[in-house]
């Protein structure tokens, strides 16, 4: 019996040995290099929009090689873009098979597995198959897919757009005419639902009972809370979250957003300062906060940790005082009593204090804030530019270029490949010695573009011998930026130079929505987590080779210590 068996064991090796063998005979490719060529301009016919001329070229190499996910991805797109669903289908399937396309970097710029399973369920849209559409996007959701709100209303499917379960997908209800409470009720337990979907941290260890207790308190507080101090309570939920990805953005369309206060705080070295006003309130720029509704502001600025859900204390640096100009937050979080009022103790630079008034006003949330221009025309080299994405200039003097990357974005005139060709060149054409590479706006972005940075910094040290790299870091170099940081400390050996970094160099990232349903409440949850340096790295944050601090008084008279510092040490090593 045994020897039966093991003949039977033997006889489908060699059987499933020889299908292998039979495979990697059918695929042997005519001619690499040309099958390499062909793959190229694949690409190059992909990036044009020319889907039909693809298609032929993508045939015939897949007849040739079908180990590829690139390969079947472009495949799939081509034939959805002429409207050949069903033979799209299947090649996003054969795509999925192979563990989903790697194309990110190149202009192609192909998505995650989650998104290949949308394009699945877009394809028997289009086929008018229901079943199999909600079937892929109930797939995809699973899946930790990001952009899920907005394919409600898309147009692709636009033949669902009133089916009741294609809506229920998206937490909408076909019950009419629900109260107030019955519709926060709905907006809740779908929030729950999906946060524990694609939320990351319960991977990490957040507590998923203390989260699931804490939306079943709310909702059992709804008939007791306004819409504001509802927010709030959401708001504190996500704050514990645990990592600095998750945030609620504070407006509605059904309620509006929660009012702030018409000032802009920033947290100097030397304290909590107004650094920007609305008209009435511009003679108050300038002026140190010391308390709010009483309570001192650095216990004010603890307390705002509740809601902001973060990966290290710098972002309570960032992010809190911006959370503090909330009033429905600030009595939320038991420092104010009344949301429609807060009394501001301030001091001037002379040390004058005075009692301010102030009432919130109705606003529109465009991002998290940056460190204002100065008012005037007159503005330091850091804040002279920073509302373009990058520039750079020669530092002729010191025989360096100064490099500001703002967002891991691209111009809509400029590439940042043609940028970084740009900068790159300017430097050798000039001599350079030293880059200095200004971080300390770049909040994050797209992070599939930052191989073309990380090329030229790569190329600047090869052909620079002896030059230097310097960065400038601090608070809001976060998410794509700190993904950038971390790997430029490991091959260009720079002198970083400011502040600790906003994130970790191992952290959760990306942006998930959350729309609940009712009142139209976005949040953004993350959904994956970013092994940018070594695995056993637990720093919470990159420090600084050269602390240096920002004052009120360098910001106010157009200083920037940290780039000075620089300066200095750039002739100190030259000297040597």
């Amino acid at each position: 019996m045994l020897f039966r068996q093991a003949s039977c064991t033997i006889l489908l090796f060699v059987f499933f040995a020889q299908q292998l063998l039979a495979q990697d005979i059918s695929q042997r490719i005519k001619s690499p290099s040309t099958y390499f060529q062909q793959r190229l301009e694949a690409i190059e016919l992909y990036n044009s929009g020319q889907w039909e001329e693809s298609k032929v070229v993508l045939k015939d190499i897949l007849e040739q090689y079908q180990k590829d996910p690139d390969l079947y991805y472009l495949m799939g797109i081509s034939m959805y873009e002429t409207g050949n669903y069903q033979e799209a289908i299947d090649h996003f399937s054969n795509c999925l098979d192979l563990g989903g396309p790697s194309l990110l970097g190149t202009q192609v710029n192909s998505d995650p597995l989650n998104d290949v399973m949308v394009k699945i369920a877009q394809a028997y849209a289009k086929l008018g198959d229901k079943d199999n559409t909600i079937v892929w996007l109930k797939i995809a959701f699973a899946a930790r897919y990001d952009e899920k709100p907005f394919l409600l209303g898309s147009p692709e499917f636009e033949a669902f757009s009133g089916d009741k379960v294609f809506l229920e997908l998206f937490g909408v209800s076909s019950r009419e005419n629900m109260s107030r409470t019955e519709a926060w009720e709905a907006d809740l337990s779908y929030f729950e639902r999906r946060v524990e979907q694609i939320n990351y941290t319960f991977n990490m260890g957040t507590d998923r009972t203390k989260f699931t207790e804490s939306v079943a308190q709310v909702k059992a507080s709804i008939s007791s809370l306004t819409d504001e101090e509802l927010i709030v309570e959401i708001m504190k939920i996500v704050g514990n979250l645990g990592n600095g990805h998750n945030f609620i953005i504070p407006t509605t369309p059904t309620i509006g957003a929660l009012k702030k206060l018409p000032i802009q705080l920033y947290q100097f070295s030397d304290g909590m300062i107004i650094v920007d006003a609305n008209d009435d309130y511009n003679e108050w720029i300038g002026y140190e906060v010391e308390s709010i509704g009483g309570m001192t502001i650095e216990e004010v600025l603890l307390r705002s940790n509740e809601v902001n859900s973060r990966d290290n204390d710098m972002q309570t640096l960032w992010l809190g005082p911006y959370y503090i100009t909330l009033p429905d937050v600030l009595k939320g979080l038991g420092v104010i009593d009344n949301a429609d009022k807060v009394n501001l103790s301030l001091k001037d630079s002379i040390g004058n204090t005075v009692e301010l008034e102030i009432a919130p006003e109705a606003w529109n949330f465009t991002g998290f804030p940056k460190l204002p221009k100065l008012r005037g025309d007159q503005q330091p080299l850091f804040l002279s530019r920073m509302d373009e994405v990058y520039w750079s200039t020669l530092l002729p003097v010191h025989q360096a270029i100064y490099v500001q990357f703002n967002a891991v974005a691209e111009k809509e005139d400029q590439s940042l490949e043609l940028f970084c060709e740009e900068w790159y060149t300017l430097s050798q054409e000039n001599k350079v010695k030293s880059l200095i590479l200004d971080l300390r706006h770049n909040q994050g972005g797209n992070g599939s573009l930052l191989p073309t940075m990380h090329q030229a910094v790569r190329k600047f040290v090869t052909m620079t011998p002896n030059g230097r790299v310097f960065v400038l870091a601090g608070r809001e170099t976060f998410s794509a930026a700190q993904n950038l940081l971390t790997k430029l400390t490991e091959y260009a050996n720079p002198i970083i130079v400011g502040e600790p970094s906003g994130s970790r160099p191992n952290h959760i990232g990306e942006a998930g929505w959350v729309r609940l349903p009712n009142s139209g409440l976005m949040a953004i949850i993350s959904t994956q987590f970013h092994q940018t340096s070594r695995a056993e790295d637990q720093r919470k944050w990159i420090a600084p080779h050269m602390p240096v601090s920002l004052s009120s008084e360098d910001y106010f008279s157009g200083n920037d210590p940290a780039l000075e510092e620089i300066k200095k040490l750039i002739q100190v090593l030259d000297e040597k």
